[in-house]
């Protein structure tokens, strides 16, 4: 579901391909309002499993004050619908406590992954209402927060969302700075800003803070100074630092989240956002595999959103493919696509175009370790996935260069011509997936595989070439749209030309942008013993050993 380099490293810009897809699936039902209202009359569970952040408010009740807090958990964990079932739970307990009004209205707004719903308007501003309405029985910061998350909504159809939101930011700013000292306050103050700029917090580049994010990150590494373990603030500057040229920066607490939250599959997941960007290909894979398994246990207890099942848990399976892919673990990478695969169905695909994307991924992943025979027996995908009928060309297309079989690769590699120059992509512009580059990339890798494997290793040269330069112009998402860094590819070429030292520069390119890399790193050592430096051969060995999950024959030099 991220950070805005080019490929793998940082830029400005972008939202989590498969969310975003995934959430758009599910528009028509808003998240968190439907399952959340044909929900109230099941017994809400309080769960044992989320955690101890608590925000006191005024009740004399208790277990409202237990449901508010395992609303406000669940909202900081993205589980917007199991959060207002949460804060309802607690207005039952006590009609009188303003902070649950406010906790439903809070997570019937937008958040970085999810607009807001025009459906949701309405319950939103009663919520507020209410809570407005009672805020004489609430304390000083309760009304604070109440007033600012009333500048959120408007009962006029034609008032701007993004000035709603820029105004609930500046109130929110203005409660932080009344309450400097409120950990909790503090973050729900930059998650209103990070709200005002989803998946844009930072310059083309990673490094200059962008928009309201210097404010953004200052408040959360307070925050977290004092109380590295509020698991809201350690979700949020995740977020906030995975797209930067400092990743690394959050995997302090990243390292702690899971295990503070162990209930809360997104959160199980959320330091893979780290792992992946600082080349923890492990950690990542085992982060997934866990949250996957938080969820499906959660899905056997509780009436689950559509959202959160349709969108947050294959994010998870999806991360789990690319993590393995990128360590070298064939057999997970290939079960992972097949559950990816199937978690996205066709027709749904064949709805929302920014589906296609994460539809077509599990054809890299055969492209990448599937002997020809499987990859040419995969199924074609039927009409109307140009972005999925591409990547199944292109996988096709590699099938047959390892074959050596010119024409039949020539042939799908026409056939990307042909979708690049005639298919309809204005389906993939309002949601900003640059679906023609990614058909162009993969024109470029197949044709560059194709002359590779028919020994013009100039030619291939100059395709990868083209292709890194495409590879370069696409915006980051997490995970990104094209599965491996290209420079390996280039890379290996040179080493096979001799010339070592453009060989040596390509992999180094290719590991600033895709750290710790276990096939770059393979390629790096072999260049390094080939020019007899045997201190720098070592390294590179080791780095490899460190990084690598896959077989111990390792990779394949020429597929890389």
């Amino acid at each position: 579901m991220s950070d805005p380099g080019r490929a793998c490293g940082p830029v400005a810009g972008g939202q989590p391909a498969l969310l975003k897809a995934l959430i758009v699936a599910q528009a028509d039902t808003p998240p968190s309002r439907t399952a959340a209202a044909k929900a109230s009359s099941i017994e809400v569970p309080l769960y044992d499993n989320l955690g101890s952040l608590a925000f006191k408010v005024s009740t004399d009740t208790p277990r409202a004050q237990a449901y508010f807090n395992q609303g406000l958990r669940l909202a900081f964990g993205f589980n917007h619908a199991e959060a207002q079932r949460a804060f309802q739970a607690a207005q039952r307990l006590d009609a009188q406590c303003a902070m649950c009004f406010w906790g439903e209205a809070l997570v019937l707004g937008p958040n970085i992954n999810v607009p807001m719903a025009p459906e949701a308007n309405a319950p939103a501003l009663a919520a507020v209402a209410r809570a407005v309405a009672l805020k004489d029985h609430a304390g000083e910061r309760e009304r604070a927060l109440i007033d600012a998350l009333a500048t959120r909504y408007s009962a006029d159809p034609k008032a701007e969302r993004a000035a709603l939101d820029a105004a609930y930011a500046d109130a929110m700013k203005s409660v932080a700075a009344t309450f400097p000292a409120d950990d909790t306050i503090q973050t729900l103050a930059a998650e209103a800003a990070m709200d005002t700029q989803p998946w844009d917090y930072w310059e083309a580049g990673g490094a200059k803070p962008k928009g309201r994010a210097s404010d953004i990150v200052s408040a959360l590494e307070m925050v977290l100074k004092r109380n590295p373990a509020h698991a809201g603030a350690i979700h949020l500057y995740i977020h906030a630092m995975e797209a930067s040229t400092q990743p690394e920066k959050a995997l302090p607490y990243a390292k702690r989240l899971g295990a503070l939250v162990p209930g809360a599959g997104h959160l199980v997941h959320m330091p893979a956002h780290i792992y992946y960007r600082v080349g923890m290909y492990r950690e990542s894979l085992a982060a997934n595999q866990k949250a996957i398994e938080v969820d499906e246990r959660y899905f056997k207890t509780s009436p689950s959103d559509p959202l959160y099942k349709a969108a947050y848990y294959p994010h998870n399976i999806h991360f789990v493919m690319v993590s393995a892919q990128l360590g070298g673990d064939e057999r997970t990478a290939i079960a992972a696509a097949a559950k990816l695969d199937a978690s996205i169905p066709i027709e749904v695909a064949q709805q929302f175009a920014i589906l296609q994307p994460i539809k077509a991924a599990p054809y890299t992943t055969h492209a990448q370790f599937s002997d020809p025979q499987t990859i040419l027996a995969l199924r074609a995908p039927p009409e109307g996935l140009v972005l999925v009928t591409a990547m199944h060309h292109y996988a096709r297309a590699i099938a047959f260069a390892a074959r050596k079989d010119a024409t039949h690769a020539r042939e799908e590699i026409d056939a990307l011509m042909k979708i690049e120059s005639d298919a309809d992509f204005k389906p993939f512009e309002p949601w900003g997936v640059p679906a023609k580059s990614i058909v162009q990339l993969a024109r470029s890798v197949a044709t560059g595989r194709l002359a590779d494997a028919s020994g013009d290793l100039d030619g291939a040269a100059k395709s990868y070439e083209s292709a890194i330069e495409i590879e370069d112009a696409l915006a980051y998402t997490e995970p990104p749209y094209w599965y491996y860094p290209v420079r390996q590819s280039l890379a290996s070429v040179r080493l096979r030309q001799g010339r070592l030292d453009d060989a040596e520069k390509a992999f180094r390119d290719s590991l600033i942008r895709v750290r710790n890399n276990g096939w770059a790193l393979a390629g790096l050592a072999e260049v390094e013993r080939k020019k007899g430096d045997a201190a720098a051969e070592r390294a590179a060995r080791q780095a490899y050993q460190r990084a690598w999950f896959g077989p111990k024959s390792g990779p394949d030099l020429a597929r890389l």
